[in-house]
């Protein structure tokens, strides 16, 4: 895995704007744009963001740039730093912990609500996975992350609890980006997937307890994974000069 000192002066991997809608404000059509290229792995944790590197890329002014790292900051996609530099934010050892915390909790009660009954979740789960085989074998890792999100959603949507998705939903940046940083261990996203068959089997066996078991370690697997990566990758905003 790249260093910080690896990635910190990489060039600004994005593609310019097209087709603008006039009535979005050029400031949110370049926080999509930025925000896309953090979630898609195209900008890299630690990253510089330069203002005039991403202006000249996306052809605008540095006033909407400025105005979208701000807001990125807000949903801790970037991190400002003394002395006026940006990065893409580095998750934390907490800030990791944390958000597999919640998850456990949560989809814990979302498979132990599933029964071999609930015919339409049971489809939809093997629909996910009939298309994670498609994109594991393509090596496709953004396929994978957005059919992996789904499947894992579907077991919280047994819960039927309109506000705990609204919650959810403020955090599906970070779930994304954690999944996506995951999945680049290749021996993991084959693994996984393979996890996610024997939860789906245990749930339409009547299980729901292996489930729950195979979950746990699902989930523990993962937030080891990111433990060990970013452990070596953190930087204090007080180290910057």
């Amino acid at each position: 895995m790249e260093t910080y000192a690896d990635i910190i002066d990489q060039d600004i991997d994005m593609e310019g704007l097209t087709d603008i809608p006039s009535f979005v404000p050029l400031r949110e059509v370049v926080f999509q744009a930025i925000r896309k290229a953090i979630l898609d792995g195209k900008l890299k944790p630690g990253q510089l963001l330069s203002e005039n590197k991403i202006a000249a890329k996306l052809s605008v002014s540095r006033t909407p740039v400025r105005e979208a790292l701000r807001t990125l900051e807000t949903e801790n996609l970037v991190t400002m730093l003394p002395g006026r530099k940006v990065i893409v934010s580095i998750p934390t050892i907490q800030d990791i912990i944390e958000i597999y915390e919640i998850r456990l909790m949560v989809e814990t009660e979302g498979l132990k609500a599933i029964s071999p009954n609930d015919h339409e979740i049971i489809q939809h789960m093997e629909s996910c996975l009939a298309q994670s085989e498609v994109f594991l074998a393509d090596n496709n890792i953004q396929g994978l992350r957005e059919i992996n999100t789904q499947f894992h959603m579907v077991i919280v949507s047994a819960l039927k609890n309109r506000r705990l998705k609204q919650f959810l939903d403020s955090l599906n940046d970070t779930f994304s980006l954690f999944r996506y940083y995951s999945l680049m261990d290749p021996e993991w996203a084959e693994a996984g997937v393979e996890e996610h068959h024997q939860i789906l089997e245990a749930l339409k066996a009547g299980n729901p307890e292996e489930a729950v078991r195979i979950l746990r370690h699902h989930l523990s697997t993962a937030q080891d994974i990111l433990v060990s990566m970013f452990s070596k990758r953190g930087i204090h905003k007080d180290e910057e000069t």
